[in-house]
């Protein structure tokens, strides 16, 4: 839901908006179909390489770089300005492999338990050691 409201803002500004996921449920591919936003499914059937090593791998269901090249073929006729990812089970190896289908990255987390290759790193919410908490996981942290 984070990521559609923030779609929704997007678009209101002119940007054009693509959803890529593996495991999309039917009531969410239908309620971003009602709001005009376009849908790409990744295919859940092959996994070529083992699961990474990260705590919510398993929920990928797929490798990182089987998900990287899966995602960079789906985004590929486009140049797009911003990739906005938002997956427990995703770090800085898949965001590197992204890094040539977007001109930047923006990830959204809030565990603090993995290193990202990001330009924007959303932390929607407040913990009292907020200024450290990604420190060695992200380039630079700046705080708003």
């Amino acid at each position: 839901m984070r990521c559609l409201t923030l779609a929704d803002g997007l678009r209101e500004r002119g940007a054009k908006i693509r959803f890529v996921s593996r495991h999309l449920p039917e009531h969410l591919r239908s309620m971003l179909a009602e709001k005009g936003h376009e849908f790409v499914p990744l295919d859940s059937a092959k996994n070529d390489m083992p699961l990474d090593e990260l705590e919510h791998a398993h929920w990928l269901g797929v490798s990182q770089p089987q998900d990287a090249a899966d995602s960079i073929q789906a985004l590929s006729e486009e140049a797009w300005d911003w990739l906005i990812v938002d997956h427990y089970a995703l770090d800085m190896h898949w965001e590197s492999a992204m890094r040539r289908t977007a001109k930047q990255i923006m990830v959204i987390d809030d565990i603090a338990d993995r290193r990202h290759d990001c330009d924007v790193l959303l932390d929607q919410n407040f913990y009292s050691d907020m200024q450290k908490r990604y420190t060695g996981k992200v380039r630079q942290i700046a705080s708003y």
